[in-house]
């Protein structure tokens, strides 16, 4: 998207704005707010990255000296007609010695960036390309020969490299499924995990359990909550170590788009209930996606985002009246069971159509099965690596029973992926997308005037 077309998008919302203040509508006058401070973020961020010396040293494909910190793990990919390359985030600090501050992609091949953790520094020779429209990038940065190290990462990152690595260590001795599963689930290293099992996964709809989400950031938080309140810790004391606890799993499992969702959604609730109020999820989810949005607006772009900011929606909005109406036949518990992944199901069929071209009519059952391995398998997950940094030996024993709950989540893979019409091709299953739909806004209806009392409640 460039500038004049962000601008354009300033000038609708601003009118939109207009409008809903002059009906007196609260809705579209809230909704034109958030398009306006969305757009107006947007607008700055890509004139930022379209400005400075590496933007404009890409227009020329300049050759030089890049100085430059990594914000992600640098991932390995293979091409169909190349050798092996790497991709990593990082920003660039300085250009042929000229100070700089800008987004870039890198792609390099060779060695040199084996184990390399966010926050290290790199000097390396490259050529600078422009980047794609809409990246959200200063440039793309194609790496020549080895990088030079300057300096170390930041502690903490040193920390959870560590952690993570002795996890995967204690994982070795695993059978193949579990050993790539398990460091996926907990800290969302899926470089192990079997190419087979990363398309079962994706064929029966449960792509979003094999790296961690908002779902595993939740379970850990609410694990440590129900430990923190059976000791005798101050209520003050139990909400700071939850939100240290909650920092340092973000650091551990790397600051995913759905895990920055679920952290931002969780410290608001944390900072809520240490002031005495009780949090109400759709504000919430709402303040989440509009902090998120404005400090990095291309999240917007993420399909992880969509996907776990859609799949929440409907969970807090849709899956209560749905399971309402399931218990009419069964019975409730079993209702709710069955509500929670078929309102999220509804609510990323497009996303996922859009993005992967391919949806499973399994992904709910597949879903409902799946989910009583989760939270296990997350928390044994979690104590094993905090334990293997100083007992490896108990977190290999620890592993074992994590991969208990992780081989039931391979096997419900394997076997909903290998059913018939789980490799359909998405238009025959787009058709029941309307039907679906029309079953939520139903209980949207009926739910209306309670999310209008939520919405009046925030901020909390």
């Amino acid at each position: 998207m460039s500038v004049a077309n962000a601008r354009w998008l300033v000038v609708a919302a601003a009118t939109l704005l207009g409008v809903g203040l002059a009906a007196r509508h609260g809705v579209v006058a809230a909704f034109a707010v958030g398009a306006l401070l969305g757009c107006a973020s947007a607008t700055l961020h890509i004139a930022v990255a379209r400005s400075g010396p590496v933007a404009l040293a890409a227009g020329r494909h300049e050759r030089g000296v890049a100085t430059l910190t990594l914000v992600r793990d640098p991932q390995r990919g293979t091409s169909a007609h190349g050798p092996p390359y790497v991709l990593a985030d990082a920003t660039v600090t300085r250009w042929n010695d000229k100070p700089a501050h800008a987004a870039v992609l890198v792609i390099a091949h060779g060695a040199g960036w084996s184990d390399l953790l966010p926050g290290q520094r790199l000097r390396l020779h490259a050529r600078l390309e422009q980047p794609r429209n809409g990246d959200g990038l200063s440039a793309v940065v194609l790496a020549t020969g080895i990088p030079t190290l300057v300096g170390r990462p930041p502690w903490w990152q040193r920390v959870a490299g560590y952690l993570r690595a002795r996890l995967r260590r204690a994982c070795s001795g695993l059978p193949p499924d579990e050993r790539g599963l398990v460091p996926g689930l907990v800290v969302g290293d899926v470089s192990a995990m079997p190419v087979s099992l990363t398309a079962a996964f994706r064929t029966s709809g449960l792509t979003h359990l094999n790296a961690v989400s908002g779902e595993n950031c939740a379970i850990v938080l609410a694990t440590v909550a129900a430990v923190l309140r059976r000791t005798l810790l101050r209520r003050g004391w139990r909400y700071a170590l939850s939100a240290v606890a909650l920092v340092a799993f973000v650091v551990l499992a790397r600051p995913s788009p759905s895990v920055l969702r679920a952290a931002v959604m969780g410290g608001a609730a944390l900072a809520a209930g240490a002031a005495g109020r009780r949090a109400q999820p759709v504000p919430l989810l709402a303040g989440a996606v509009l902090l998120l949005l404005l400090v990095d607006p291309f999240l917007s772009r993420a399909p992880g985002f969509a996907l776990s900011v859609l799949a929440t929606a409907a969970i807090v909005v849709g899956a209560r009246p749905l399971a309402r109406v399931l218990s009419r036949r069964m019975p409730r518990s079993v209702a709710t069971a069955i509500a929670v992944p078929a309102a999220a199901q509804v609510a990323c069929t497009p996303v996922l159509v859009v993005v992967f071209g391919q949806l499973s009519p399994w992904a709910v059952p597949a879903n409902l099965f799946a989910a009583p391995a989760v939270a296990p398998a997350t928390v044994v997950g979690v104590t094993a690596a905090v334990v293997g940094a100083v007992l490896l030996p108990v977190a290999s024993a620890m592993s074992w029973v994590a991969a208990v709950p992780a081989a039931w989540l391979a096997a419900v893979a394997r076997a909903f992926a290998a059913l018939p019409g789980a490799n359909a091709r998405p238009a025959p299953a787009v058709l029941l997308f309307p039907v679906a739909l029309l079953m939520l806004c139903v209980a949207w209806r009926r739910r209306s005037s309670r999310l209008h009392e939520m919405l009046g409640a925030w901020p909390p």
